[in-house]
């Protein structure tokens, strides 16, 4: 590992960290080690120590695109349940959260939107937001 490669590392983790908590991203790379543990470092030093750290939008403007993207998508509940937790973290209100999922419905349709929402509403229920 060189130095830059060090650097988007420790960028990563810092921006993780403010995205998800203290401590965060180390709880993620331990969650990834032994085989595939490079994949872990990869998206901390690429999605956060890159993509994250980029000027131009906030970190709740961000967390809007990422729960947008993934209701899109579909089928990713787990990360989508990170990244309405993430949305919190950054200041996103319950309110916010769901007019984006809200929002979807005429791209992903509503079977996603009804699963987008919830993941929310137990991300809301786990987090005692109303």
């Amino acid at each position: 590992m060189d130095d830059s490669t060090e650097s988007r590392l420790d960028q990563g983790r810092a921006k993780y960290d403010e995205v998800y908590g203290d401590g965060a991203a180390d709880r993620l790379l331990q969650s990834l080690s032994g085989p595939g543990s490079d994949l872990g470092r990869y998206g901390v030093e690429f999605n956060f120590g890159e993509i994250y750290a980029r000027p131009g939008l906030d970190l709740k403007q961000r967390q809007i695109a990422s729960i947008a993207s993934l209701v899109n998508i579909g089928g990713c509940e787990p990360q989508l349940t990170g990244h309405i937790n993430a949305g919190l973290n950054v200041g996103l209100t319950a309110a916010e959260i769901v007019e984006v999922i809200i929002h979807c419905v005429q791209y992903a349709g509503f079977p996603r939107a009804i699963n987008a929402l919830n993941v929310a509403k137990q991300v809301f229920e786990r987090r005692g937001v109303a």
